[in-house]
């Protein structure tokens, strides 16, 4: 099949499916891996998402994540042809569902998907939800099939979403006629005493609480008929409440409340029994932790957010998943955010974040100006990441080159004595700094640079450095810039017939997930970035505490991971 059958066959698959067509269809039209790689490098394909391309010459679909991630739930059947249920199954759902119907505001993070039978995904950003979804809740949206907004508005309530986001969908879909408060009002009722309300509540008045906490109240209260907000969180105290409550887990349990509250902080300090009692407690009287409560009683948000410069193509999810982390074990949810603007204007969206206590607290990646330079800084609770500048690029700790010796070390004590580096983007301070590392080790060492090839950190570059490396060179082993260089290096040597590790030796750099995968799997240097995300989140709810910051330091930052592509010299 010759270059111009292959893209007329992906351009008959990707015809019904918004531009966008699977690794797996493609092999069904008898199309291999290495003829969509060389698609992508003349720029004819563009990678979207493991194993999803989109057809350059077609305008970008919108909502591009969300049907990459539907389409890799069945990769191999056409759009055209997918079921709503058995294997493979799934519809968009949740604040997806919203982010299609155009209603609630900004996109979530996250895309969420209801499948119907268990699964799991390694998509980081992507929430697999298992529901039966019958076929009155869905309907299709631009070929995608999405819960309706009934059933939408039940699927976040059910997930206990913000109420906020929540008011502002419902209050939407009211406006614009997509649902009626009246029939919606019966299927949520369920759901009150999970929001503050008393369990007795009615559908209508929970509705209602939940659109004015989004500041867009669906109608005046009746006469004689209390506001929901007067009959929420503030009415907690009251006797007619039925939710569970500290106290009485405390008595089930046999501790003090207090011994509960640090259970519910994951206090690693507690003893195994004593927690295992709690745990039991917990689940016998199905106790939830009423934050909508403790907000409305505190006046705080018991939010954090995490900020991003905006359109970034770059997430450290690691660093984000471990910020969380910590957030979550201190009774806080996150939300990550982007901000446009240069770092007088993100400190201002910061700012009026906290004025408005959308947030009690912000961890931001990326400078803010001089909201990190003292001005105030003492007394606002913000703490800036100093690993990143504007378009986080790593700078700092995470910037450090020093691994490219131990990379060094570690060939050298296997008999390489010949190396060639392919560096990454010289705008970029890790790619700076890992060059001249590997210089100054090499004289250091005793051993011999055949050069350095100036990369940009792309699958392309390395792969071009494979290809045009002569035979004669004497080289044993490549160190590239990162694990996508390193992924380029390997496919330019296997498609020259040169085998690796037994014949050529090749180092990646970050750990991504495909390095453990691919064949052979990639040797790499681990970046520890789940704990510097920790670590700063600790700093910022120490902050909020009135306590000293966290000062720890991350000691095994780096560590190497030797894998399949690297070994001893073999000739």
């Amino acid at each position: 099949m010759n270059q111009a059958d292959v893209f007329r066959a992906l351009d008959a698959r990707a015809a019904g499916q918004w531009g966008l067509v699977t690794t797996a269809q493609a092999k069904l039209d008898g199309v291999q891996g290495v003829q969509l790689l060389r698609l992508e490098r003349s720029g004819a394909l563009e990678s979207v998402g493991h194993g999803v391309y989109r057809l350059a010459a077609s305008p970008p679909p919108e909502h591009l994540r969300i049907k990459v991630a539907w389409l890799r739930l069945d990769p191999g059947t056409p759009a055209r042809d997918r079921r709503t249920d058995g294997p493979g199954a799934g519809v968009v759902s949740h604040t997806s569902a919203c982010t299609v119907h155009g209603l609630g505001g900004r996109p979530a993070d996250f895309v969420e998907l209801t499948v119907p039978s268990r699964r799991t995904t390694r998509d980081e950003t992507v929430v697999l939800h298992r529901a039966a979804t019958d076929a009155e809740d869905i309907t299709v949206v631009d070929g995608l099939p999405v819960t309706t907004v009934p059933r939408t508005v039940v699927d976040l309530l059910e997930a206990r979403a913000d109420a906020a986001r929540t008011g502002a969908f419902v209050a939407e879909a009211a406006a614009r006629g997509l649902v009626r408060v009246d029939d919606l009002a019966p299927r949520v009722a369920g759901f009150a005493g999970a929001y503050g309300l008393p369990a007795e509540a009615s559908g209508a008045e929970l509705l209602e609480f939940l659109c004015e906490q989004a500041g867009r109240p669906l109608r005046a209260p009746k006469a004689g008929r209390p506001a929901a907000k007067a009959a929420g969180p503030g009415a907690a105290a009251g006797p007619e409440r039925k939710r569970p409550t500290i106290w009485e887990v405390a008595k089930r349990a046999g501790v003090s409340h207090q011994t509960v509250s640090r259970f519910l902080k994951n206090d690693s300090g507690m003893k195994p029994a004593t927690r295992a009692r709690i745990e039991r407690a917990v689940a016998e009287l199905d106790y939830r932790p009423n934050l909508m409560a403790r907000s409305m009683r505190t006046q705080r948000s018991h939010r954090i957010t995490i900020v991003l410069p905006e359109l970034s193509g770059f997430v450290p999810i690691p660093l984000l998943r471990g910020a969380s982390a910590a957030a979550h074990e201190a009774g806080y949810m996150t939300d990550v955010v982007g901000l446009e603007g240069g770092e007088s204007r993100r400190a201002r969206s910061v700012l009026s974040l906290l004025e408005t206590r959308q947030a009690d607290g912000v961890l931001s990646l990326v400078p803010l100006g001089d909201l990190a330079d003292g001005q105030g800084a003492e007394q606002r609770p913000v703490v800036v990441l100093g690993e990143y500048d504007d378009n986080l690029q790593s700078r700092g700790r995470l910037a450090d080159g020093r691994p490219a010796e131990e990379i060094l070390r570690h060939l050298a004590d296997q008999g390489h004595r010949r190396f060639l580096h392919v560096a990454g983007s010289q705008d970029w301070a890790s790619a700076r700094n890992r060059r001249a590392v590997y210089v100054e080790a090499i004289e250091r060492l005793g051993l011999e640079s055949y050069g350095i090839v100036d990369g940009d950190w792309s699958v392309r570059s390395g792969y071009e450095a494979a290809r045009d490396l002569p035979a004669d060179s004497g080289v044993t082993a490549v160190l590239a810039a990162n694990d996508y260089v390193a992924l380029g290096v390997l496919r330019g040597f296997q498609d020259r017939g040169v085998r690796v590790p037994e014949e050529m030796s090749v180092f990646g750099w970050d750990d991504e997930e495909f390095t453990r995968y691919f064949s052979p799997s990639i040797s790499t240097v681990h970046i520890n970035k789940e704990e510097v995300g920790r670590q700063s989140m600790l700093s910022l709810l120490a902050l909020l505490r009135g306590e000293p910051q966290s000062q720890s330091e991350v000691t095994d930052l780096f560590h190497l991971v030797p894998r399949g592509s690297s070994g001893p010299v073999n000739r």
